[in-house]
């Protein structure tokens, strides 16, 4: 029967659901606490100025962290 948790025909792999919990939640801890993101040397070597873009993109990356947390943690923390 399929099953579309399951559908790959493997299991999942609870620790590496746990490890990328938890980088979420610090994802959304630093945003909390207002770390400057475009202070990093990695932002300001990809964007080279254009601070618009990089908060966009952190933005971004903020949203798809909370997306995680919203839909993983139930089903990590039940398992």
């Amino acid at each position: 029967m399929f099953d579309i948790v399951d559908g790959f025909g493997g299991g999942s792999n609870q620790w590496l659901n746990i490890f990328l919990l938890i980088f979420a939640v610090l994802r959304v801890y630093l945003e909390i606490i207002k770390f400057d993101f475009t202070a990093l040397p990695l932002t300001k070597g990809l964007f080279r100025g254009d601070r618009e873009q990089a908060i966009k993109f952190h933005k971004n990356g903020l949203y798809l962290s909370l997306g995680y947390i919203v839909f993983s943690a139930p089903f990590t923390l039940f398992a």
